[in-house]
């Protein structure tokens, strides 16, 4: 798994300023499809999962990186219905009732397909029968190129003290169907001082026909579009 330096972004995971309500409301939308409980894998802070949460729903969302649980629970602790844990999608387990929807963006950190499986197991163990995954995947890339480092500045900046912006630069492999990111977040204090760290992690990016056929084994129905819709089967 590959999820670079998370530890330390995990205080600055709001850096961009960007509203993000459009996001929250699409899964929030989506999930009442399906009912009310859900399970949000890999969640970062949780704030989509705080989001259903303040709407009605039960939420259980966890990711494998304490430093973004801690956080996430300092801005959405008190949030009625919303369960923040840590857990490895690999390998988690938790003592709740089933689920009736699961979303996940981020299954290409993992990087083989057994890795996946491994994922969709937990969570096949977690839906009800009948329960739906949703995963947007990242396409693979066509061609493979490198494209040079450019400055990323947020929306707004967030910090009162601080000023924060990212540079970045990247390399896709069409042969491997890995995306390489390599990032270094700086940060200006108004006293003077400066910090940066490094953040850089790859994706492996799967075909359509390996997920079908990893989704079909781990127990799924499944429509495939921009979204592969997953319903687990009673197997």
């Amino acid at each position: 798994m590959s999820v670079g330096n998370y530890a330390y972004h995990a205080q600055y995971w709001d850096w961009s300023g960007h509203d993000r309500i459009e996001e929250h409301e699409y899964w929030y939308q989506y999930a009442k499809k399906h009912g009310e409980n859900v399970l949000i894998p890999m969640c970062a802070w949780g704030e989509t999962g705080a989001y259903m949460a303040q709407r009605g729903m039960r939420v259980t969302a966890f990711d494998m990186t304490p430093e973004m649980i801690e956080e996430g629970r300092k801005h959405y602790g008190d949030v009625p219905g919303l369960c923040l844990c840590e857990g490895d999608v690999r390998h988690f387990r938790f003592d709740i009732p089933p689920v009736d929807f699961c979303f996940t963006m981020d299954l290409e950190v993992l990087h083989s397909i057994e890795e996946v499986k491994k994922a969709l197991v937990c969570i096949h163990k977690h839906l009800q029968v009948g329960g739906c995954l949703a995963i947007k995947p990242f396409a693979p890339p066509q061609k493979t190129h490198s494209w040079p480092t450019e400055t990323y500045m947020p929306f707004k900046q967030v910090y009162p003290d601080r000023k924060v912006w990212k540079t970045g630069h990247g390399h896709d492999d069409a042969k491997t169907r890995k995306r390489y990111i390599s990032q270094t977040f700086h940060i200006a204090h108004d006293d003077g001082r400066t910090e940066r760290f490094e953040h850089s992690f790859c994706l492996q990016c799967y075909t359509r026909k390996e997920w079908l056929a990893a989704l079909e084994e781990c127990g799924f129905d499944v429509t495939y579009g921009d979204t592969i819709e997953a319903i687990r089967r009673k197997s």
